[in-house]
C-alpha cells in the first residue's frame, strides 16, 4: 500500500477491522485467489500490524480416523464413539471421510480427495500430533503410520486433545517484478519488510504470531478470503471519514467510499462488523445536501423516517451499532467510527 494513503492515515492506536468471510484449505496462491473471487470476495488485504493482530485465524480442519464404508461411518480402530456432527452441514453422499473443526469442536464430512491437515495420535498415550501439511485422507493415514501413529480416534469429551496451532494462511500480497501488490489492487509500501528469494513471491500470515512470510506460490495452504467492507476504528467527523475512505483508493485500481445501504440488503456479517466499533453509532455515506438526502455513491435514498428538511445540526447519516436497520440523522461534526467499502 502506498505510504501516502493509509500509511499516513492510520494513526497510532487505530485499527482497521475486516471480518473473515471464507476459509479454504489446500490451495496454491492463484487457486486461492480464484476461489475467493468466485465467492465475490478476495484474498485478504492486511493494512497494518494492529489489523493483523486483531484477526482471529485459529480455525483449522484436520483429518481424523473416521470414514464411511457401505453407508456406515466407522472408526479405523473399530471403536463405537458418539461424537457431535455439525447439524447445519449439507449432506453429500460422496463425502466419505471426516475432519474435525478445531474452533467449533464439531465433525464434518468431506470428499476424501480434498486436502487438509492430519491429526495423528500416539497409540500409547493418546496424544495428538498435528501435521500441518495439505494431504488427502489416505495420504494422511499413510503419513501417520509412517511415524508409528494412526489417524486420531476419540470420544466427544476428548476433543480437548486438539490444540491451537500456528500455521501459514494465504493472503492477497504477491510480488510482481520488483514490487509487491495486493490482490485487491492496492500497492504495498514495504511496511512488512518482506524478503523474497527465487520462487518465494506470495505471502502468508501465520495464524497466531501474525507474521507475514513470503513463500513459493505453488505451496498448498489454507486461504483467507474477505469481503470489501472495512470498519475504521478512528473517531472522525463525517467529512473526515469521507476523505479517509476516498484516500484508500489512491495509487490502486480500486475506489473506496463511505458505505451506502438500502433497507433489507444488509448481510448478516455487517452486524458482527459493527459490534467491534468503539462508538455507539457509525457513520455511513448519507448526507443531506441542497434539499434532499443523498448517498455519496449516488444510490437511491430509500430509508423511511428521516426528516425531509432536517435542522442544520442533523444532516449526516449514522447507523446504530446494535441495529443497522435504523438510520439516524446526526451532527456532521460528531466524531464516530465509520465504514468504508471498495468497488
Amino acid at each position: 500500500m502506498d505510504s501516502s494513503t493509509v500509511g499516513t492515515a492510520t494513526e497510532a492506536g487505530s485499527v482497521l477491522s475486516i471480518e473473515q468471510r471464507q476459509m479454504k484449505f489446500g490451495l496454491t496462491w492463484e487457486d486461492a485467489q480464484q476461489y475467493c473471487r468466485e465467492k465475490n470476495l478476495d484474498l485478504a488485504t492486511i493494512y497494518n500490524q494492529a489489523h493483523a493482530d486483531s484477526l482471529n485465524l485459529t480455525e483449522y480442519n484436520a483429518w481424523i480416523g473416521l470414514k464411511k464404508s457401505a453407508n456406515q461411518w466407522e472408526w479405523i480402530n473399530g471403536g463405537d464413539y458418539q461424537i457431535k456432527w455439525d447439524p447445519n452441514q449439507e449432506n453429500d453422499n460422496n463425502e466419505n471421510c471426516a475432519v474435525i473443526s478445531y474452533n467449533k469442536k464439531m465433525i464434518y464430512s468431506r470428499h476424501c480427495e480434498t486436502k487438509s491437515f492430519a491429526a495423528c495420535q500416539n497409540s500409547n498415550n493418546g496424544s495428538i500430533t498435528m501435521i500441518q501439511q495439505m494431504m488427502t485422507w489416505s495420504d494422511a493415514e499413510e503419513h501417520c503410520e509412517d511415524i508409528n501413529q494412526r489417524l486420531a480416534t476419540f470420544t466427544q469429551d476428548k476433543m480437548t486433545l486438539f490444540s491451537e496451532q500456528d500455521f501459514p494462511i494465504w493472503i492477497g500480497l504477491r510480488r510482481n517484478d520488483n514490487s509487491w501488490k495486493w490482490s485487491s489492487g492496492l500497492k504495498e509500501d514495504k511496511r512488512w519488510n518482506l524478503d523474497s528469494n527465487g520462487n518465494k513471491k506470495c505471502v502468508t500470515i501465520t495464524s497466531i504470531t501474525k507474521k507475514l512470510v513470503a513463500e513459493d506460490c505453488q505451496t498448498l495452504h489454507p486461504s483467507f478470503c474477505t469481503d470489501n467492507v472495512i470498519l475504521v476504528k478512528q473517531n472522525k467527523s463525517w467529512e473526515e471519514a469521507l476523505e479517509y475512505c476516498l484516500s484508500l483508493g489512491a495509487n490502486s485500481n480500486l475506489s473506496f467510499n463511505l458505505l451506502s445501504l438500502k433497507p433489507g440488503e444488509k448481510p448478516k456479517y455487517m452486524d458482527n462488523r459493527m459490534k467491534e466499533a468503539d462508538t455507539e453509532e457509525v457513520w455511513t455515506g448519507l448526507r443531506f445536501l441542497g434539499d434532499e438526502w443523498l448517498w455519496t455513491d449516488r444510490k437511491a435514498m430509500l430509508f423511511p423516517g428521516l426528516l425531509n428538511c432536517p435542522p442544520k445540526g442533523q444532516r449526516c447519516g449514522a447507523i446504530l451499532k446494535g441495529n443497522s436497520n435504523i438510520l439516524l440523522a446526526r451532527d456532521c461534526l460528531e466524531r464516530k467510527n465509520f465504514l468504508c467499502y471498495s468497488y
